[in-house]
């Protein structure tokens, strides 16, 4: 099976104009300041970049790397932009509840599958009682998909510390899950 090479660029604009839009409306609800405009010119350009490295050869297919490339490309800009502001991100535990009775719908990963147990509303629980930072953490990383080098940008923090507050924020999960489980109470 042969691989397929790039397209040029109006036909990457053809099948996939909608694609970057779709990508830059997502990144714009998590970062209500950013502008739209330049998100979608972002997306353009990495999309433009990601067909000018494209290697077939490499066993990837373009769309998996285009994505990767037009989405680092957005955040990309807004860090060089400086439109990123620390504390403006709003998440409500609404968003996490709604993913929780509908089953789940988000990626695979450990919160989804927790949400397919019966243990929903512990986790909305155990999720209202997280610090709000923490909270943003787990939101970002599970429902946005974002690796903890764009939460930190996103956040303004360090990469490290992003890691450690997903993992201490799922380890108060965990324990608060267990501890309910049982009858217990935690603080």
């Amino acid at each position: 099976m042969a691989e397929q090479p790039a397209p040029d660029g109006k036909a990457l604009t053809a099948l996939y104009g909608d694609w970057i839009k779709r990508m830059a409306l997502l990144l714009k609800a998590r970062m209500p300041w950013a502008d739209l405009e330049e998100m979608l010119q972002w997306g353009a350009i990495g999309m433009m970049e990601a067909s000018q490295r494209f290697d077939p050869g490499h066993g990837v297919s373009f769309q998996v790397f285009a994505a990767r490339r037009i989405k680092g490309a957005m955040i990309d800009g807004l860090r060089r932009e400086g439109t990123r502001r620390r504390g403006e991100i709003v998440f409500d535990t609404e968003t996490v509840e709604n993913a929780a009775q509908q089953g789940g719908d988000g990626p695979e990963d450990p919160l989804a599958s927790l949400t397919r147990t019966d243990n929903r509303a512990l986790l909305v629980e155990a999720l209202r009682a997280l610090p709000q930072l923490e909270y943003r953490v787990l939101a970002l990383h599970f429902y946005d998909e974002l690796n903890n080098r764009e939460i930190a940008s996103v956040l303004d923090i360090s990469e490290g510390y992003a890691s450690r507050l997903r993992k201490r924020a799922l380890e108060t999960l965990a324990l608060q899950i267990n501890a309910a489980q049982r009858g217990e109470f935690v603080s």
